[in-house]
């Protein structure tokens, strides 16, 4: 995949992708920022000014009307690291695009009756995918007794509805003031485009805003449990759920490539080890998955099951870890490891081949280190070896401390 790099004169890093086998332009701009720069007291900021971003900007201010005009669809979303919006249009209307983004970025339009509109939005969203739904506080709890010192500690959606309800607009305004600016932004144009024109036209709607100041990002660090960690919540639910956490590296090192194969291995599908010994042949759970977070800075790496019937959470967990403490892996990882290699090939084949996915893909690069990185990551994870995955089992399930969450089906608060 190709594409070309430029830097204006204010910070805005611009990256255009050609494709001419395809109508369609996607543009995707990327601020950096996330759940993770706010306040403990005040979270959940991040995705509210995400919501706030399609109110209406100085020359647009209704932002669905003039995409509809252009025959764009569009979206974005709030991660712990960064928030994103994206829209698609037809190529020819790709100004129209850049118009609307750099409007919003300099003009938003912010009164009060707007915030109390989605600080509602917000809070209704936050009951509907955390508190009136089984388990939807669940990563939240996990978060919660995993980080310590990390702002990873929460979620987009907040620690708690009172942080929403309480955020004014001068806050909103300073929060956007301090993070929505050139400086701290990334734009990427991709599709049927040429990328001289993409250069010349970023320059026309975004140069002669203000740079702003790059925030450096200093983050507490969260340093390994000394101890194993547990927390106990009962709740409203069917069943009891399991889950365990590890403490795995940033993104961008080269151990990421190693953790996510090694999730891979371990719970993803019928076929993997935790399924096939404590699902099929122990009957210990009825389901059970790993996976990694992958987040910018210090990750996790998660294990997740429900206890089959008769058998306790305790009894579950206490299988679980016995099994990670003895697990070693026989010839069979040969094969096993190809596997999900040819398989994080194809997922990555797939996520590359919409040219709105293509331009994301750019954006997210950049921001955890450069664009050129994504170029690399099937070379990534077909260097990871046995040996490599042999050693990081050893190190995580018996040289680490875990935390553990009993998610436990009953009324009640967490112990």
């Amino acid at each position: 995949m190709k594409f070309l790099r430029k830097t204006l004169s204010n910070g805005l890093i611009v990256i255009v992708h050609e494709d001419h086998t395809t109508p369609l332009a996607a543009c995707t701009i990327v601020y950096r920022v996330g759940s993770r720069d706010e306040n403990p007291e005040s979270t959940g900021l991040a995705h509210l000014t995400e919501h706030l971003m399609f109110t209406g900007s100085a020359a647009a201010p209704d932002f669905d009307v003039e995409l509809q005009k252009a025959g764009a669809i569009n979206n974005a979303y709030t991660s712990q690291d960064l928030t994103n919006y994206y829209i698609v249009l037809p190529a020819q209307n790709i100004e129209t695009a850049l118009w609307l983004e750099s409007d919003r970025m300099l003009n938003l339009l912010l009164f009060q009756n707007s915030l109390n509109v989605q600080k509602q939005v917000v809070i209704e969203e936050f009951k509907e995918t955390c508190l009136n739904v089984p388990y939807g506080d669940l990563l939240l709890q996990l978060n919660d007794e995993s980080y310590k010192n990390h702002p990873y500690q929460w979620l987009p959606i907040g620690k708690k509805i009172e942080h929403i309800e309480r955020v004014d607009l001068d806050v909103v305004k300073n929060f956007r003031k301090k993070f929505y600016c050139p400086a701290n932004a990334i734009l990427v144009v991709a599709g049927n485009v040429d990328t001289d024109n993409i250069f010349e036209l970023a320059s026309k709607w975004f140069e002669d805003i203000p740079a702003g100041k790059i925030n450096p990002h200093f983050y507490p660090q969260e340093l390994p449990n000394l101890y194993d960690r547990m927390r106990i919540v009962n709740k409203n639910v069917p069943n009891d759920m399991l889950y365990k956490s590890w403490l795995m590296c940033e993104r961008t090192s080269s151990d990421y490539y190693a953790y996510d194969l090694l999730s891979d291995i371990l719970g993803t599908g019928k076929s993997s080890y935790l399924y096939k010994k404590l699902v099929l042949k122990e009957r210990i759970f009825t389901d059970i998955s790993a996976s990694i977070s992958g987040t910018h800075h210090c990750g996790l790496f998660m294990i997740g099951g429900r206890p089959a019937e008769g058998i306790s959470i305790e009894k579950a967990d206490e299988e679980l870890s016995k099994y990670l403490k003895t697990l070693y892996f026989d010839s069979s990882i040969s094969y096993d490891l190809q596997k999900v290699k040819n398989n994080a090939e194809s997922i990555i084949l797939e996520k590359n081949l919409k040219v709105e996915d293509r331009a994301n893909n750019l954006a997210v690069g950049e921001f955890y280190n450069r664009a050129e990185d994504i170029l690399d990551e099937t070379s990534n994870y077909f260097k990871v070896s046995e040996k490599d995955i042999k050693h990081l089992t050893e190190y995580l399930f018996r040289n680490s401390y875990s935390n553990t969450l009993y998610y436990k089906a009953g009324v009640g608060q967490h112990e």
